[in-house]
């Protein structure tokens, strides 16, 4: 109960209720000081009329002749006084229900008064010039007052008890009513509520369901295009990225767990093999031999991982999902250094192979991490220097930078066998490997172009591949020049 009362919907419903029975409370009071002034201003025509009535017939009551002039008021009360003036039984008719009327002199006493005249009748003070006026109500009865100075004063008035029962069913309608709209406000007020934070139970049941393992859970963004549509489109966009991250990571578990299960397959064995039973002493070092190179591909291939992780921790990809991002040191540099470097340390392995590294290095500035750029340099010029056809020997590897389009790049290109069609959007990816040639005898991690691709993306740069069987490959990598100074 106490969660429910500290729901979003269950307090936007209070303030919805509140608000909604404020306003047609309000209208409701409203609606019965207008219907009640109404009334009053229809009972106060009503007095007006029956007081000229009474004041006109008593006029030509009272007249001796019917072309006299005005009669003034003091000789209109001395005919009251004397009882010389007979109501015609119409006006007698209109004061015998619920009208009544008084007619008194400045000393308070009754000139003429109707036969059901209430006893506690007060009429106005007598002014000192002039006349006074005024309209009240006296319980459940209304009153037209009238008072002049030269002694004269009426009251005519009647009962409003029909009105009062009519402005008292009147306000049970109006509460009845109003209770009414209130609550089919609130029913609707509850179903717009709940329409309202329908996503944020789609969040809740889609989060729930994500922290309990299923990762490819999204929320449900088929709605309005409201606020928490919008959130929801993001959110699903993060829960993507963060499913994307997990699967990687599996995936990357699953890959180094079977590239290293192989080398240490071979070192169980091997020792296992050697210590059955007494050696000799060169089946001894060949044994060792073989563990030093089975742990020497186990060392390449954990030092791979490693790079990998570090440069997958600073990717641009994972902005969302990783928070060391500055691991890199962005430094003035040029890539025809990093190159001729390269080119420099790897050419006793193109000598070993009989292969010619070939330079055409132009100036390439560039802000860029030399380390890294160094490591991507060796792993595209030794991939290169390797990936040669099985059945030749010799050639040339042509090693290219410069600038282009607002990019500096360098391209590497070798006489190898080339990549087919099929493999070739896929060599980019961890533990891939195109052909038996790329796998090869020397201890390969698979890992060479993938850390390279992944490095290029971190300096906001790209690299792509062009190549065919039989034609050699081209290895091109792209970086942001520089600002202008």
């Amino acid at each position: 109960m106490s969660s429910f009362l500290h729901s979003i919907r269950w307090r936007i419903q209070a303030w919805h209720g509140a608000i909604l029975f404020v306003a047609i409370a309000a209208f409701c009071v409203t609606a019965y000081h207008f219907a009640w002034d109404h009334q009053l201003r229809r009972v106060d025509r009503e007095l007006q009329e029956s007081e000229h009535l009474l004041i006109r017939t008593l006029m030509d009551a009272a007249k001796p002749e019917k072309d006299a002039g005005p009669m003034r008021p003091e000789e209109l009360a001395g005919h009251l006084l004397a009882g010389t003036i007979t109501l015609p039984p119409d006006v007698i008719a209109r004061f015998a229900d619920s009208s009544y009327f008084s007619i008194r002199d400045g000393d308070g006493r009754i000139l003429l008064q109707s036969a059901n005249a209430p006893a506690d009748l007060v009429p106005l003070p007598v002014p000192a010039n002039g006349f006074n006026e005024a309209t009240r109500a006296a319980g459940l009865r209304r009153e037209s007052l009238r008072s002049s100075a030269r002694g004269f004063s009426s009251i005519i008035g009647r009962d409003i008890t029909r009105e009062r029962d009519e402005m008292r069913r009147f306000a049970w309608l109006l509460a009845a009513s109003g209770l009414g709209v209130w609550l089919l406000g609130l029913l609707g007020g509850w179903w717009l509520a709940g329409r309202a934070i329908q996503p944020i139970a789609a969040i809740s049941h889609a989060a729930t369901r994500i922290a309990e393992g299923n990762l490819a859970e999204r929320i449900d963004t088929s709605g309005t295009d409201s606020e928490l549509d919008q959130l929801s489109l993001v959110l699903n966009q993060t829960f993507e990225r963060l499913h994307t991250a997990f699967e990687r990571q599996r995936q990357f578990t699953a890959d180094a767990s079977h590239e290293l299960r192989t080398p240490v397959t071979i070192l169980l064995a091997e020792t296992q093999r050697i210590l059955k039973r007494d050696r000799k002493p060169e089946e001894y070092r060949d044994a060792l031999a073989t563990c030093q190179a089975t742990a020497e591909r186990m060392r390449r291939l954990i030092e791979s991982l490693l790079l990998l992780a570090r440069q997958e921790a600073t990717s641009p990809s994972d902005a969302q999902v990783c928070s060391d991002r500055n691991t890199l040191v962005h430094q003035p540099c040029d890539l025809a250094d990093v190159l001729r470097d390269t080119a420099g340390q790897l050419q006793p392995l193109a000598d070993a192979r009989g292969i010619t590294l070939e330079t055409h290095l132009q100036p390439a500035p560039c802000l860029a991490d030399s380390s890294m750029l160094s490591i991507l340099a060796a792993n595209i010029v030794g991939n290169a220097i390797q990936h040669q056809n099985p059945d030749s020997t010799g050639g040339t590897v042509h090693i290219t930078t410069g600038y282009d389009d607002g990019q500096v790049f360098f391209s590497v290109s070798d006489p190898g066998p080339g990549i087919s069609a099929e493999d070739l959007p896929h060599i980019f990816e961890r533990f891939y490997r195109a052909d038996k040639a790329r796998a090869g005898s020397s201890g390969h991690t698979g890992l060479g172009l993938a850390i390279a691709r992944i490095i290029a993306e971190n300096h906001g740069g790209s690299i792509k591949a062009v190549s065919s069987l039989g034609q050699g490959a081209t290895f091109t990598v792209s970086l942001p020049s520089p600002p202008a100074t």
